[in-house]
């Protein structure tokens, strides 16, 4: 039984339909499955109670219910909705201009208006919405004019009025309430396979980030293999530098494993994760000092990677040729974040560059530092001011924690 009703329930689902549209889909067939006994039962009162001139609006409206069972399987849940509501209000319209204001029929308006809301009340369906609150809106004049010039009015008998206020009282309310029930249940289901999907998801990618950082150490190992099996110092130095850029990218997985947020990295702990790491490949931290003044800053993975491998650039190059003298070499790197734009600063104390290079960059770090600035869209400079400064600026979304 509960594998024929969930079948009805599926009636119109295609296969090509995002996870909403299925549940839209289903929240129609599941209003138009309460909608039946309803209408049965308005039948069997008022021809129990010999209501005759009021069995006929509940008969075709008791026909018209599984149009939209063959609507959602030959068109769509569009035409479905339309169907249902439009039909919906014209039923309601006829009922009350018959049985007048009195006899609390207009209350069937709410379970209509509710769901309605509860099914379009998304930006996909926001503009169907708008115009069936319209037709209703425009349904509920007809009702007013309709009533004020008694147009189909039946006269009914104190009895027979308080017998019909009774039963839409009662009806109206089994009807509101079936409706919510439906709806919520339908959104808690909704909601439980979301969640599911989500965290199937996040379990993928999360190996996915294990799996590249796995592939980035084994990169950096073999260069530190062929590195070492070099005697020349040209060789070395160039596989160093790509090591140190391999490593950078495998750190940004590292963190993001660590810190099971795979929305976003916190870019100050990778700051500090970098500059630990550049230093222990260096081995000269005694006479290098590094402040870091960051704030917390959640980047997602396509803003990180880039400006990882800025600053791997960046601090190797100070460690390289910013050393000048006696003088201990200072590496001050600014983060901040304001709204959606990330300000990174690096400035060191050396020496700085000859005018000429900054005009017209053309060095290979540079020239990566130049690439991966404009990959992010970020507007770039470098400047002398008692040492080299970089700064950058570029629009980063903020990422949840």
């Amino acid at each position: 039984m509960k594998k024929i009703l969930n079948n009805i329930i599926n009636t119109g689902v295609k296969a090509d339909y995002q996870l909403w549209e299925i549940h839209l889909t289903r929240k129609i067939n599941l209003m138009v499955l309460i909608a039946i006994p309803q209408m049965t039962s308005g039948i069997l009162f008022f021809k129990t109670l010999g209501y005759d001139q009021f069995v006929i609006d509940c008969v075709l409206g008791l026909f018209s219910l599984p149009v939209v069972f063959l609507l959602n399987v030959f068109k769509n849940y569009i035409w479905a909705i339309y169907w249902f509501f439009c039909y919906g209000f014209c039923f309601f319209v006829s009922l009350t201009l018959k049985m007048g204001v009195d006899s609390f029929i207009i209350l069937f308006y709410f379970p209509l208006i509710i769901t309605m809301v509860q099914l379009l009340g998304r930006k996909e369906t926001l503009k169907h919405l708008i115009i069936l609150c319209f037709i209703c809106l425009l349904s509920i004049i007809a009702i007013a004019i309709g009533y004020k010039l008694q147009i189909s009015h039946i006269d009914l008998s104190p009895e027979t009025m308080s017998n019909l206020v009774v039963f839409n009282i009662i009806v109206s309310f089994i009807a509101t309430s079936g409706f919510i029930i439906a709806m919520i249940s339908e959104s808690i289901s909704q909601e439980d396979l979301i969640k599911k999907t989500l965290q199937e998801k996040e379990i993928l990618l999360a190996e996915v980030f294990h799996r590249v950082k796995n592939n980035l150490n084994i990169v950096t190992s073999l260069l530190n293999l062929k590195k070492n099996m070099s005697d020349s110092p040209e060789v070395q130095d160039a596989l160093e530098d790509c090591r140190n850029r391999i490593f950078s990218m495998a750190l940004v997985h590292q963190n993001i494993i660590n810190s099971n947020n795979i929305i976003g990295l916190n870019f100050k702990d990778y700051i500090e994760s970098l500059v630990t790491e550049i230093g222990k490949s260096f081995g000269d931290n005694n006479s290098i000092e590094i402040i870091i003044e960051t704030e917390n800053v959640n980047m997602e993975l396509s803003n990180a990677i880039p400006c990882g491998l800025i600053l791997n650039e960046l601090i190797t190059n100070s460690y390289k040729y910013a050393k000048s003298g006696n003088q201990k070499l200072q590496i001050r790197i600014k983060l901040k974040s304001e709204k959606d734009i990330v300000e990174l600063e690096v400035k060191d104390n050396g020496p700085g560059l000859p005018e000429k290079i900054i005009d017209n960059v053309n060095t290979l770090g540079l020239e990566l530092i130049k690439s991966l600035s404009e990959q992010i869209n970020g507007a770039y400079s470098f400047s002398n001011n008692n040492g080299l400064v970089y700064h950058l600026k570029f629009k980063c979304k903020p990422q949840e924690y």
